[in-house]
């Protein structure tokens, strides 16, 4: 049985700062992905913009899973998101350590037609569409300048997650058939797009933060409303108490008017449930 072993992941890019040190970022994790993964025998390719990185990892098991380790250790990584793992029948990408795609236009529009399509949440995007897009991309992109695009998805505002492995699903289809429409667009319309996505995808996140406080809200009413259930029911607990010894005493009261003193109240009759 063949070792080759695949991974496909997601995740949010948390570098800061002006474009020059995000580049500058962006070179030393090439850099660095390059040597590494030649001593494991990893090969794969690597997409980046302002929001996220799409990356696929292929190679011996122990390379790949050792180098995702790594990336998860990265603070540099945020939300990080397994889309697809799992064995492989032979490379998709068999002549590079790490190939950097996604800088043209038509790239940027292909990566915000997936996220949008996943609705800018990691956890629904297509393993195989993001396979897909960057075995074709890196034909056409291999060795362009890297750049800073615009962010399809924002940063995160919660703790950094991995998702529990996906399996590999089975085939893969071609890069024309992931966006078609947005694939023969001119560069100045899928920038337009691509800036239009930018824009629903703040949208998004807006309505998904309100959407997250009105449920931290309706927890607290609910809360509440034990918390308040709770009052009243001790409450009926001590007025019924007292109603019983108020009971008492004017039984004791009435005995004393008839000559029937009581020298002391027997224990059971004081006695309160």
């Amino acid at each position: 049985m063949s070792d080759l072993y695949r991974l496909v992941y997601a995740s949010r890019n948390l570098i800061q700062g002006p474009d020059h040190e995000v580049a500058a970022a962006m070179r030393q994790i090439l850099d660095a992905s390059k040597t590494n993964n030649r001593a494991a025998g990893v090969t794969g390719a690597l997409m980046f913009n302002g929001g996220a990185f799409a990356q696929v990892l292929e190679g011996p098991r122990a390379g790949v899973e050792e180098t995702f380790e790594r990336i998860q250790r990265d603070e540099r990584h945020g939300d990080v998101t397994v889309l697809q793992c799992g064995p492989a029948e032979t490379r998709g990408f068999p002549d590079w350590s790490m190939a950097f795609v996604g800088q043209s236009a038509r790239g940027q529009a292909l990566w915000c037609g997936l996220a949008a399509e996943s609705g800018f949440d990691l956890a629904r995007l297509d393993g195989d569409g993001v396979f897909a897009m960057l075995h074709g991309l890196v034909l056409e992109e291999e060795g362009v300048p890297i750049t800073v695009a615009p962010a399809p998805m924002q940063a995160p505002t919660g703790p950094r997650a991995v998702a529990a492995e996906a399996p590999v699903a089975a085939a893969v289809p071609p890069v024309a058939a992931v966006r078609p429409a947005e694939a023969s667009l001119p560069e100045a319309g899928s920038a337009a797009l691509a800036v239009l996505r930018t824009a629903l995808a703040r949208e998004r996140d807006r309505a998904h933060a309100l959407s997250a406080e009105v449920d931290d809200l309706a927890v607290a009413l609910a809360a509440g409303r034990d918390e308040l259930a709770a009052l009243r029911a001790e409450r009926d607990h001590w007025a019924e108490r007292a109603r019983v010894l108020a009971g008492m005493l004017c039984r004791e009261v009435e005995e004393v008017r008839q000559g029937e003193v009581v020298v002391a109240p027997r224990r059971a009759e004081w006695a309160v449930a």
